[in-house]
């Protein structure tokens, strides 16, 4: 029953904790004061806040990536209030225009019900989109649903595919779930999965 396959759902389902901001480094943590706030805390406040309006002026005219950073901003508290619903809200509406981060990051949130209840179809739904834009992460994810059978019908070679495709793409949580779905399948599968993933791979480069 492939039993050891199972772990392989850790990278995918730990995914969000690995992405970084998009809004670049942390700021570090003010010091606690007791009594007053210091000045420059008022000042880190203040340059956030204004930050925040800003980015969601350009969000709400339209800027795509302002949409994709703002749903980031909202999911990891970085210059706005941690909010999944705002995330969600901001995410969606950047993965709808074509956002293949933000479709990778959307389709972490169903996966793990972050925001709402857990959904598996919506979560395949983004990280399929996001995965045939090449984007790394939401390949991994496909790769560890079909290897496992999660949100689709279990089809190793599928899984094999997408992993492989992962790998290329420099998904480097993919390597190990890559080499077990590997060791389950026969050489004629290996050397059509190779051929399928550098068909894909091809194919996203012409277009």
């Amino acid at each position: 029953m492939l039993r050891n396959l199972l772990i392989i759902a850790i990278p995918c389902a730990s995914l969000m904790a690995d992405w970084a901001p998009a809004t670049g480094q942390r700021i570090p943590a003010a010091p606690q004061v007791e009594v007053a706030r210091v000045p420059f805390v008022q000042y880190l406040e203040k340059t956030k806040a204004e930050h925040l309006a800003q980015v969601r002026e350009q969000a709400e005219s339209g800027d795509l990536e302002a949409q994709a950073r703002l749903g980031v901003m909202y999911y990891w508290g970085e210059g706005a209030p941690v909010d999944w619903d705002q995330a969600k809200i901001w995410l969606r509406k950047a993965s709808e225009r074509g956002h293949a981060d933000a479709q990778a990051k959307l389709g972490a949130m169903f996966f793990l019900g972050q925001g709402g209840p857990r959904d598996l179809a919506e979560s395949l739904k983004w990280f399929r989109a996001a995965a045939e834009q090449g984007e790394p992460y939401a390949e991994g994810c496909m790769g560890v649903m079909y290897a496992v059978g999660e949100g689709v019908p279990r089809d190793l070679l599928q899984a094999y595919v997408w992993l492989l495709q992962a790998q290329a793409g420099g998904d480097t949580d993919a390597a190990e779930p890559f080499q077990q779905v590997k060791s389950h399948l026969s050489e004629e599968q290996i050397r059509l999965g190779n051929s399928l993933a550098a068909e894909a791979m091809k194919n996203r480069e012409q277009h």
